[in-house]
């Protein structure tokens, strides 16, 4: 770890505050890695510790027990210039009421930085979506039963006067948390993946490194790209991206968004934005929309919704074209332009 780290560091460009996290588990993560991480630059260190209730983690085969895991997170946070975040997740099998309050209450009393809330997803094929449907365990939240316990974190951390809010689902308590990847790359910032299965984005253009770690190392050996799968940018995909994002991350300004590409982008989503106002999705103040707690539980399905409406009002508009460089909206003029630039650079 301290070679990959170091290596890294010598290789690329990194600035000094460059947010350098590892992500894992406490089970396995002993003081000799904790030393490599943060002798090799780690400066944030987030932890999936999902639930403190200890009759959950056996039933989703957690492996250390709650103790464990409040007395490990109190001796790692001592680390100086070491952010310590966890996650934490809602939905679990008889996480209802008092147990998903108890792990707010434990979360909020730790000398840690940061803190995540998602909700549980239940995949089909899922050892866990197995057990319920076998009987084996209980059902897990309802959605309804999930947004509850969304809006009881919303509340609860809101209410509390040492953590402050970074976006829908993350919260710091000290300045050490800045969250930095998790906000980038939801928006159109580049993202360069390395290593077998890393996924990244670069000009629009999303991809995923091969997944087997035997092949991918013989591409590299051979020289080649060790790229699984790529897909092309969608037609004007950084104002796209720029929306998602803005929606996601909310408070946003549509007016801003649309005068920073060239077009406007109020008057073909008002009709969605009224009917999220309507709804009690969103509440507008001047030319600011803010995602009330509903909103904030529905960002991800609001963000998808809001590109596509865009998307199909623009192809609507044939006096609209896509600057091949970023993706932004232009007039045919301004199109034309561009690629005189382009042609110009090729030669």
């Amino acid at each position: 770890m301290k070679k990959i780290l170091e290596t890294a560091r010598k290789n690329l460009p990194l600035t000094d505050d460059c947010e350098i996290t590892f992500e894992g588990r406490l089970h396995g993560l002993t003081d000799e890695k904790l030393s490599a991480c943060v002798e090799g630059g780690v400066n944030r260190l987030s932890i999936g510790v999902q639930t403190f209730n200890a009759d959950i983690r056996k039933e989703m085969q957690r492996l250390d027990s709650p103790e464990y895991i409040i007395r490990r997170l109190e001796e790692i946070s001592a680390i100086d210039n070491l952010a310590v975040v966890i996650d934490l997740l809602f939905g679990f099998p008889g996480q209802k009421g008092k147990v998903w309050t108890d792990d707010l209450k434990i979360v909020s009393e730790l000398p840690i930085d940061g803190v995540d809330c998602y909700q549980l997803n239940v995949f089909e094929k899922s050892p866990l979506n197995t057990r319920i449907k076998s009987g084996l365990c209980d059902p897990a939240a309802t959605l309804a039963e999930a947004a509850d316990m969304y809006a009881e974190s919303v509340e609860y951390f809101s209410a509390h006067p040492n953590w402050h809010r970074l976006t829908n689902t993350h919260w710091a308590r000290t300045p050490l948390e800045r969250n930095l990847y998790n906000r980038l790359a939801k928006g159109p910032s580049d993202c360069l993946p390395f290593g077998g299965g890393a996924g990244g984005k670069l000009f629009g253009y999303s991809w995923m490194q091969e997944r087997k770690l035997a092949k991918w190392s013989e591409m590299v050996e051979k020289g080649l790209k060790p790229v699984f799968v790529m897909m092309k940018p969608q037609e004007h995909w950084h104002l796209m991206r720029t929306l998602a994002s803005s929606v996601e991350s909310g408070p946003f300004n549509l007016k801003e968004i649309g005068d920073n590409f060239s077009v406007d982008i109020e008057k073909p989503l008002k009709p969605v934005m009224d009917q999220w106002i309507k709804a009690g999705l969103l509440e507008k103040s001047g030319e600011v929309y803010s995602p009330t707690v509903a909103g904030q539980f529905w960002y991800v399905t609001m963000a998808q919704l809001a590109t596509e409406a865009l998307t199909m009002a623009i192809a609507k508009e044939d006096s609209f074209k896509a600057d091949p460089i970023t993706q932004s909206v232009y007039s045919p003029n301004q199109a034309e332009a561009w690629l005189k630039t382009i042609n110009k650079r090729e030669e």
